[in-house]
């Protein structure tokens, strides 16, 4: 397993442009990234040359990109048909984009229950979007990859409805990206990753307190990271993710969460990337 950084902390921290982003993340030592589309690193956020500047610097630096965030601009449960067909072609744009870097999978949100609409039309609303992303990025040889997030209204919010989704959009390019902090904040655990362990194509580091999801440094929070690395070791991830394409799972730090006040941005990586060197000696940056 290696150690990854996602860099959405420096826009949380100093509203940073993905190219000074980059080359924190280059600077800190890391080899892998992922790319906030969601803060600075979308297809609304870069012109053409933007576009091709961010690639020339990841090459430049020695990065590695191996994911790329990217939500639908619209919720997709309460979106009208026109908003739906307007973020199928964003994200159709991000995987083009993403394809260009070098990126071979891309993660999206399914959505929020919304007031008004039924349950089951949210849920039936989200399966044929992602089917759609899926249909699109599969003759491109591109993964996605779907997300736990670990409050009720979100439509996906724990192993089970992770699985269901994947049960109902049956397409063999869906993925899940397996975030540590989020299964802490469910109080998920062995069982719950077994249940997903041959769908797991990337997993972000996360940390939080017992109610919030805050993404503070990591080892100051609930999470306990040991614990969860040892599950998916004892999973052999490392070994599956090989049908991906992959040698080794890379696991990145998701740190800041909007509107967080973060003074040395830099100082929470070190001190993160110091936790997770301690209690699991064998995950290493490259």
């Amino acid at each position: 397993m290696k150690i990854g950084m996602l860099t959405g902390l420096w826009y949380v921290s100093e509203t940073a442009k993905v190219i000074e982003s980059l080359r924190r993340v280059a600077a800190l030592g890391f080899h892998y990234v992922d790319l906030h589309g969601v803060f600075h690193a979308g297809p609304a956020h870069l012109s053409m040359a933007g576009r091709r500047a961010v690639g020339a610097e990841m090459a430049a630096l020695g990065l590695e990109p191996r994911n790329y965030v990217l939500h639908a601009p619209k919720n997709l449960a309460s979106a009208s048909s026109v908003e739906v067909d307007e973020c199928l072609e964003y994200l159709q744009e991000g995987i083009d984009l993403a394809l260009t870097w070098g990126i071979h999978q891309l993660m999206l949100n399914a959505g929020q229950w919304a007031y008004g609409v039924s349950r089951n039309e949210a849920w039936q609303k989200a399966v044929q979007f992602i089917q759609q992303v899926c249909d699109y990025a599969a003759p491109r040889e591109m993964y996605v990859a779907i997300e736990s997030e670990p409050y009720v209204w979100y439509l996906i919010n724990d192993v089970a409805s992770t699985v269901k989704m994947l049960e109902d959009v049956n397409r063999p390019n869906l993925t899940t990206l397996l975030d540590l902090g989020h299964l802490a904040l469910a109080r998920e655990g062995k069982s719950d990753i077994r249940k997903l362990q041959d769908t797991i194509i990337h997993a972000h580091f996360s940390d939080h307190s017992a109610t919030q999801h805050t993404n503070q440094v990591i080892g100051s929070g609930i999470t306990q990271t040991a614990d969860y690395l040892a599950m998916l070791r004892d999973a052999g991830v490392d070994g599956r993710i090989k049908k991906f394409g992959y040698d080794e799972l890379v696991i990145s730090f998701e740190l800041g969460f909007p509107g967080d006040t973060i003074p040395d941005p830099d100082r929470w990586v070190r001190e993160s990337l110091d936790h997770v060197l301690r209690v699991a000696p064998y995950v290493t940056l490259a």
